[in-house]
């Protein structure tokens, strides 16, 4: 049998008698595969018995000397071949001994060494078993530090701004806070799309209705909040995305959503899609689509239009 182990000092430190550090394996079972992975360097067990050949063959090539046998030539006879390593205990190694077995591999991949542990047993042996071996490269793991880096430093700077957020007021004194009241442009505009001359549309094929829809602009954003309701289906609905595109195909890239509860039948919930722009973008006529998780659930919103920003000359 061929089993993984937890790691034990005391198992990877000695050499011949290392019988009382480990419970006797069950040898029973089929051999399986010995995967060595780079994350771990947990000791396997590979069972023997006297007078019974074992084969281990690696998909790794092995350079000369890199297997070692803790265990006298007496109680243990082995070859190793280019990718294969032939284990032939004699009957001077008894019954319930333990003896250990480690390759070195000199690639420069990870994992560099592989400890297995050698249990006799009196019938019991595992004749072939195969070793795989999931290297990874130095470069691999530099690739991955730096994407870890960047994932802590992205952390980081949402953790800065949910602080800072957390830290403003609320209400019409959040907005001034934040600047979104422009000064002398005067606050934020709104639009209330639903009624003449806008007249939004939903498009056909969309699960979800929009009952209401009102625009809205800063000093530097927009909004555009709709008052959703849910056609069919018993799940209820959750924006997990939105897209903003104007009549030529560009995309305003949007901030987190927000939606005050989840979407049930019977029940109107406001969902929120906010863009950061300048005051000259987000002109004219825009397609609004928002959709939940996997995208299954969707609804397109067209005729979506903005409001200048109030004191501008233009209004």
């Amino acid at each position: 049998m061929l089993a993984a182990l937890p790691l034990l000092s005391a198992v990877l430190a000695a050499t011949p008698g290392v019988e009382a550090a480990l419970n006797p394996p069950d040898c029973e079972a089929a051999p399986q595969p010995l995967v060595l992975s780079a994350e771990s360097n947990a000791p396997f067990v590979l069972c023997l018995s006297p007078g019974t050949t074992t084969n281990l063959l690696f998909d790794t090539p092995l350079e000369p000397g890199a297997v070692e046998v803790h265990a006298p030539e007496q109680e243990v006879q082995w070859v190793q071949g280019r990718q294969l390593v032939t284990l032939l205990p004699t009957a001077l190694l008894l019954p319930g001994e333990w003896r250990k077995l480690t390759v070195r591999f000199g690639d420069g991949a990870a994992p560099a060494l592989a400890t297995v542990l050698l249990y006799a047993h009196p019938a019991r042996a595992a004749r072939q078993v195969e070793v795989q071996r999931r290297a990874r490269t130095v470069e691999s793991y530099q690739r991955e530090v730096v994407e870890r880096r960047e994932q802590v430093r992205q952390c980081q700077q949402e953790n800065a701004q949910l602080r800072a957020s957390q830290s403003q007021p609320e209400g019409l004194r959040g907005l001034v806070s934040a600047g979104l009241m422009g000064g002398d442009l005067g606050g934020v505009a709104s639009e209330n799309l639903s009624l003449p001359p806008w007249r939004y549309t939903v498009r056909k094929g969309s699960v979800v209705d929009a009952k209401r829809v009102w625009s809205y602009r800063s000093s530097t954003r927009v909004a555009v909040e709709l008052k959703l309701q849910l056609l069919s289906g018993e799940q209820p609905w959750v924006a997990e995305g939105a897209t903003l595109v104007d009549a030529h195909g560009r995309e305003v890239p949007v901030l987190p959503l927000w939606q005050a509860a989840p979407l049930v039948l019977g029940k109107f919930q406001s969902v929120v899609v906010e863009a950061e722009v300048s005051k000259k973008e987000a002109q004219g006529i825009y397609t609004l689509k928002l959709w939940d998780a996997g995208g299954a659930r969707s609804i397109t919103v067209e005729g979506v239009v903005f409001p200048p920003a109030l004191g501008s000359a233009d209004h």
